[in-house]
């Protein structure tokens, strides 16, 4: 097993490759949405949206930070893996019991019929997560994000030709709900074909495990929560049809924004566990949060920027009640991208309660804010604009709870993610005032993103320039590029 501080070369294919299998599963997906959403109707994705809140919400109690507490440590014992995949298997039976009683409630709370069928489907689900093997947890401590790319790619296309074929012939949301169970069933049968690792039944290293992980286990249903908030309250104030247009605007902000930050974080979870004392590590963070603004925050406002011609490229005509949605959507996804990497590296780096205090916190914040605005009658725009803002609110707060245990300038870390912010709405406001110069969408929505990139760069490097050329992540960048520039 790998152990010590891992080199900058590795980090790099590490998080290249996390970063492409990503992409990969995503691409599947958003194949998926496109082709789905023009067989389907939004009032089909509703409902599947009504009762995946319901699994999420579930869902999230099952993330005890097992993984994350096997990974903080140097050299686990087997013991500790098999203490692992026991709590594990202990939780999603129990979680899969508890999914299934609520059903009938969760429709009744939805005020729709269609929603308990559904559940009750899903609720399978559960039990084949708990048998995935723990063994898999050896791919990311050893970056070995390729096998693991193999084994969820391969998930993920069986389940998209099963659910595209099933939609095609059922015309029904039920092609969304078989897809779902499928590629938990094929996931749990590659994990041990794929990971030669064969897990026991025991509780031996409980105690060690639950003390480290139940911190992370609450900041994580924290997240979790957070996501779902504006749904609840859109699902229980808005037809199904609505409901459906949040979701795909949620589901679509998600993947160009917050999945990409996810599948980073995988790398430097490991990368700040083993690089030494947490409060040395303040500079290297801060470029890491800059990296990750440099990504997400283009994707989310040019997302924003070009939301309308996105939207009837990808989805069609019927799907125009989102594209109002998309922009507040996907600039809140893109700040708790960066947001969820500051949660992350403080419980890489022993800090969980705090990190655990911090994720709570926002919830609060977001749910009693959402609140407030559907009490006083608000439409599902004005709630997804309040959770933007308080999206904005939660990560500046995160800045200043890593600046603290870092012992690093808060302002370091505000100016190193304010650089990507910035560019990227010098380039939401260019691309939002240029003139209409083709009927095609298509060709808007081209046109459109390749002057929006040029405008972001641009507006990147002025920004770094007038910072006086700091030592951050855009210096890291241009290194990088010059190096594969001298290898072509």
């Amino acid at each position: 097993m790998s152990s010590g501080s891992p080199g900058r070369g590795s980090v790099y294919r590490g998080a290249a490759i996390a970063v492409a299998l990503t992409w990969v599963l995503r691409a599947i997906g958003l194949v998926s949405v496109f082709i789905l959403a023009r067989l389907l109707t939004p009032s089909d994705f509703g409902v599947v949206g009504l009762a995946m809140t319901a699994v999420a919400l579930v869902e999230t109690f099952s993330y005890l930070g097992m993984k994350q507490a096997l990974l903080r440590m140097e050299k686990p014992e087997r013991d500790y893996y098999d203490t692992a995949f026991t709590i594990q298997l202990i939780m999603f039976a129990a979680l899969g019991l508890l999914l299934f009683a609520i059903a009938a409630p969760a429709a009744d709370f939805f005020r729709e019929p269609r929603v308990e069928p559904v559940i009750y489907a899903l609720s399978l689900r559960f039990v084949m997560l708990g048998l995935v093997n723990i063994g898999v947890v050896e791919f990311e401590r050893d970056f070995a994000f390729g096998r693991d790319l193999k084994m969820k790619a391969t998930a993920r296309i069986v389940s998209f030709f099963v659910t595209v074929a099933l939609a095609l012939w059922l015309r029904s949301y039920w092609a969304l709900v078989v897809g779902m169970i499928v590629q938990s069933l094929i996931l749990t049968i590659l994990s041990y074909t794929m990971q030669p690792y064969r897990p026991r039944l025991s509780l031996a290293r409980r105690a060690e495990l639950l003390g480290v992980s139940l911190w992370i286990f609450s900041g994580v249903v924290a997240q979790t929560l957070y996501s779902q908030v504006e749904r609840i309250v859109v699902g229980r104030t808005a037809d199904t049809g609505t409901v459906g247009a949040f979701s795909v605007s949620k589901d679509v902000s998600n993947i160009l924004t917050q999945e990409i930050a996810m599948a980073l974080n995988r790398v430097t979870f490991v990368t700040t566990a083993r690089s030494g004392a947490f409060d040395t590590q303040g500079e290297r963070i801060a470029r890491s949060l800059g990296a990750y603004a440099m990504i997400t925050a283009p994707m989310g406002l040019g997302l924003a920027a070009v939301a309308e011609h996105f939207i009837r490229v990808f989805l069609g005509g019927q799907w125009g009640s989102a594209v109002p949605l998309v922009a507040p959507i996907a600039v809140a996804t893109a700040l708790m991208a960066v947001f969820r990497l500051i949660a992350s590296s403080l419980q890489a780096g022993g800090h969980e309660k705090a990190s655990g205090l911090l994720c709570i916190a926002g919830l609060a914040g977001l749910a009693v804010a959402v609140g407030v605005v559907a009490h006083a009658g608000g439409s599902p725009l004005s709630i997804a604009q309040t959770g933007m803002i308080v999206s904005a609110v939660t990560l500046l707060a995160g800045l200043g709870v890593m600046a603290h245990f870092t012992r690093y300038g808060v302002a370091s870390f505000l100016v190193a993610v304010a650089r990507p912010f910035l560019a990227g709405t010098a380039m939401y406001f260019l691309v939002r005032a240029m003139p209409v110069l083709s009927p095609s969408p298509f060709v808007e929505l081209v046109w459109r993103a390749a002057i929006g990139a040029a405008a972001y760069f641009a507006a990147l490097m002025l920004l770094w320039l007038l910072s006086g050329r700091p030592q951050s992540s855009e210096a890291e960048m241009l290194r990088v590029a010059r190096r594969l520039l001298a290898r072509l």
